[in-house]
């Protein structure tokens, strides 16, 4: 094994093969001095456009050449620098298509297709090179036999290829714990700097004008109207209608750029390769190898072999901002020798031929990375029209076709997201873009995915954690409780406390992986028992809250009618279901809406969807109206006192009837509990239990938790998690928000048309798209399915993404699952199409026709299920409400 210092003495600055990548130079790096576009003379700024693009790398030339192609030719594209000389100058060339979202993926495959035509039309040089993922773990393995069961069903080609088969066929690779891999054969390498200049040279063409050498100095708006007016260069002044923001390592930068500032959470990151020469050829055929468990990738070029890797603990940089005269393309960053030792390490075990090899060359570039690993796009929640396109953490070059087609999209008119809230840009909060937070963070997020652990389908970030809190978290510590983060929100999953009287045995998990039996299983069941049986407490505070008031009653009931797909225009004291839809009829946000009084509502939703919130409803609000939209998620503390004994335990502390007569399902009305005033109780617990949604001022939260633990132990009272009120939905077939619920489904899809006034003759956003669709049919429908041969001691759980079958046919995928303790079956919810019928409609009679066989793909097994229309149901006497019952049926 090579040290440090002996590599280092090894490396050739030879140049490289130029028949292999024509674009590269010696050094690696891109050479720009002949970029092919239409006009190399110096372009005068123009004072107005259109549109307006900062960034002239492969995503911002990507995003000229869609919207001239779509017929918008008054776009201007400003690059500080020369155009292709950002982090694509030093791109490793590799587009793959697996990754975690069906976004991401549908980009990606539309990617490979664009260059594809980019080549048979002009000449673009690419390889079908193919992908081998191999698995060094039983959870790696298990993870590529879900993402061949998946890509099987949508006509993606892959293969499973066993250790003997590997041990055949790819002999150079090393390492005795091999289980296994994935062959995705489709796959290709591309020439990352042939590509930048080629699309530009095509949006020139078709209208565009690119100037470079354009620094990017201010951006004005108009507060009023919150929008982007014009553009302050290096160059002079520049109007707009759009401006679009793919500044790449400097988006976030340019976002501080406007006022108000917009958040791009982003951070700069050290990554290498190098390019190794084998002493005897390898393979000259070699696929790329990406080596998730090794933490590294390979792939050929020309004679070498270029190797990299995702560090564990990857080195940030630039992080008081990247310098404004930083060059990507000329910039030669030093290697950092103790870094780049992991990468060492792990290349020479995935390939240990690779230990004699002569390294030619070590590239140190940079690259952005969001907080979570995902991409960040759409419009930005600050301005409305101000859009982004960054974060790509590396993909940029096999993502670039997908995203600028989605953004010209965006600009040119489509008015809903369409897209994953996981690539969203209305997923972060301020937090997000705090530079300390990013720099923590992005030092874990490089390799997140890799090492032993990366496969593992709960795992939570470790790093930046504990800074958002509810007042009940101390109590939660005490409890040993475990928290997962969402949107910066550290929430109970479920208390090591609940902890059943015998220890879990771990040898009931036969799966042997963590996809199997999860270790707190026991735990979760007694959480929830309580809720059922009794009556358990859960700390619901993270849920985003927004305040809606106006003096005018009739102009904000009239505002919220059209916002909302529900009549909201109900007695002070209900509480409404309601979905917010878009043009289309799809979902911006679906929320519980309360009317506290005739001009006051508040909007409760789930974490996630605060910004989305905040952003829908200030997007809808007329210039110059007097309705005031709010955020007060941090005002009150929220308990769910869920179960049948939720109403004689809240009933010691307060003096209000809480008879189902005196207080009805869906309403609420301010209580004094425990002797603390301001107290909101709602009855309804997300679960279909009985219950309350107690909000407490947040400086009498401690005591009223306190109270109701100290009385409530003469009913048996519990803490619960999430995990518990997950189990509870799903059994009642509740759609969750941002699985189950998404900007690409409409409320006649999820069955929660009845929460649509469509017969009342009221306008709402949406009205006319659901009307459509009502008339034409469904292409999918919501259903819910039991596992009926599922073994909870051998056999993987669902835990999302599954593909569903119909009599063999794939028809869907999972969406949100869970173990239902009441049922005794694994729950899976999802949404299933019509693959029989010529116009794709989803009827009842489809759905529920007895002669079908529905069947649920989980890694390599198929396991027969049971469609549910509707929950299964029994009434319970107690309190009168349904529950699911062992004996199923629909």
């Amino acid at each position: 094994m090579y040290s440090c210092q002996r590599v280092a003495a090894l490396i050739k600055r030879s140049p490289l093969p130029k028949h292999v990548l024509p674009c590269i130079t010696s050094q690696g790096y891109c050479d720009t001095s002949n970029n092919g576009s239409v006009a190399a003379s110096r372009k005068k700024l123009p004072y107005h456009s259109r549109v307006v693009v900062c960034g002239g790398g492969i995503v911002g030339c990507s995003i000229a050449y869609h919207l001239t192609m779509m017929g918008e030719d008054d776009v201007v594209v400003l690059e500080k620098n020369r155009i292709g000389e950002g982090a694509t100058s030093y791109s490793a060339g590799i587009v793959g298509q697996l990754k975690s979202t069906a976004f991401e993926t549908r980009a990606i495959q539309y990617t490979i297709e664009l260059y594809k035509s980019l080549s048979e039309e002009h000449g673009l040089n690419w390889v079908k090179s193919g992908a081998l993922f191999l698995a060094r773990t039983p959870d790696r393995l298990h993870k590529l036999e879900r993402h061949h069961q998946t890509a099987r069903y949508i006509g993606t080609e892959t293969q499973l290829l066993c250790k003997d088969e590997m041990a055949e066929k790819y002999p150079y690779i090393g390492g005795d714990d091999l289980l296994g891999s994935l062959w995705i054969p489709e796959d290709i390498i591309v020439h990352s700097q042939q590509i930048t200049p080629l699309l530009r040279k095509l949006a020139e063409q078709n209208g565009a004008t690119f100037i470079e050498d354009c620094s990017l100095l201010s951006v004005h708006t108009d507060k009023h109207r919150r929008v982007v007016t014009s553009l302050d260069t290096s160059e002079g002044e520049i109007k707009c209608d759009y401006f679009i923001n793919a500044a790449g390592q400097w988006a976030r930068m340019v976002g501080k750029l406007s006022t108000p500032r917009v958040r791009v959470p982003i951070h700069s990151v050290e990554h290498y390769y190098m390019l190794a020469q084998p002493q005897d050829v390898i393979d000259e055929n070699m696929p790329v190898i990406r080596d998730y468990d090794n933490h590294c990738y390979f792939r050929m070029w020309g004679n070498s072999i270029m190797a990299g890797a995702f560090e564990a603990v990857a080195k940030p940089i630039f992080h008081d901002g990247v310098p404004e005269t930083f060059n990507c393309a000329k910039d030669r960053l030093k290697e950092d020798w103790d870094q780049l030792q992991f990468t060492l390490d792990k290349v020479v075990s995935s390939i240990p031929q690779l230990s004699s090899a002569c390294i030619k060359d070590v590239v140190t570039g940079t690259e952005a990375f969001s907080p979570d690993r995902h991409w960040i796009l759409g419009e930005a929640p600050e301005l409305k029209n101000y859009f982004l396109a960054a974060g790509f953490c590396g993909a940029g070059t096999a993502a670039s076709g997908g995203i600028g087609k989605k953004i010209a999209e965006l600009v040119l008119g489509d008015d809903t997201n369409s897209f994953s809230g996981k690539v969203d840009v209305k997923r972060f909060v301020d937090l997000h873009n705090n530079i300390k937070y990013l720099r923590d963070r992005v030092k874990e997020v490089v390799g997140f995915d890799y090492g032993a652990e990366g496969a593992s389908p709960d795992r939570q970030y470790e790093s930046a954690r504990g800074l958002r809190v509810s007042p009940l978290h101390t109590r939660a510590v005490k409890l040993d409780a475990a928290f997962g983060e969402t949107v910066g929100y550290e929430r109970v999953m479920y208390f090591h406390s609940n902890s059943p009287d015998i220890t879990h045995d771990e040898s009931l998990n036969r799966s042997k992986t963590t996809y199997g039996q999860p270790k707190y299983f026991d735990i979760v069941k007694a959480e929830y028992k309580a809720c059922r049986e009794a009556v358990a407490l859960i700390d619901m505070s993270s849920f985003s809250k927004v305040e809606i008031r106006s003096d005018n009653t009739e102009e904000l009931v009239d505002f919220l009618q059209y916002v909302c797909a529900n009549d909201v225009d109900k007695p002070a004291g209900t509480v409404i279901h309601t979905g917010m839809l878009n043009h289309n009829g799809t979902y911006e946000n679906d929320c519980s809406l309360f009317r506290e009084s005739e001009n006051r509502y508040l909007s409760v939703s789930l974490p996630q969807q605060q910004t989305q919130t905040l952003w829908w409803l200030n997007k809808q609000l007329p210039q110059g109206s007097s309705i005031q939209i709010s955020d007060i998620t941090s005002m009150y503390t929220v308990i769910n006192v869920i179960g049948p004994k939720a109403r004689e335990l809240i009933g010691e502390l307060t003096d209000v009837s809480l008879k189902i007569a005196d207080f009805p399902q869906m309403s609420g009305k301010p209580l004094y509990v425990a002797n603390a005033g301001g107290v909101i109780a709602m009855r309804l617990t997300h679960s279909h239990e009985d219950g309350f949604l107690l909000y407490i001022l947040s400086e009498y939260s401690l005591h009223v938790y306190d109270t109701l633990m100290e009385v409530g132990r003469d009913y048996g009272v519990r803490n619960a998690g999430y995990f518990a009120l997950r189990s509870l939905r799903t059994e009642w077939f509740f759609a969750y928000w941002g699985t189950d619920l998404t900007s690409q489904v409409t409320p006649l899809e999820c069955g929660r048309d009845q929460r649509c006034k469509l017969s009342s003759g009221m306008d709402f956003i949406g009205r006319d798209a659901l009307m459509r669709q009502r008339q034409e049919g469904i292409k999918k429908k919501f259903v819910m399915l039991t596992l009926d041969d599922h073994d909870i001691a051998t056999d993987n759980f669902p835990w999302q993404g599954e593909p569903i079958l119909r009599n063999g046919k794939y028809v869907g995928n999972v969406t949100s699952s869970s173990y239902g303790y009441t049922l005794e079956r694994q729950v899976c919810l999802g949404y299933i199409t019509n693959c029989e019928s010529a116009d794709g409609t989803v009827t009842m009679s489809y759905i529920t026709d007895k002669t079908a066989n529905y069947q649920v793909a989980i890694g390599n097994k198929l396991f027969s299920a049971t469609m549910h229309a509707y929950p299964p149901k029994i009434v319970t006497p107690d309190y009168g409400f349904y529950h699911p019952s062992k004996k199923m049926g629909t």
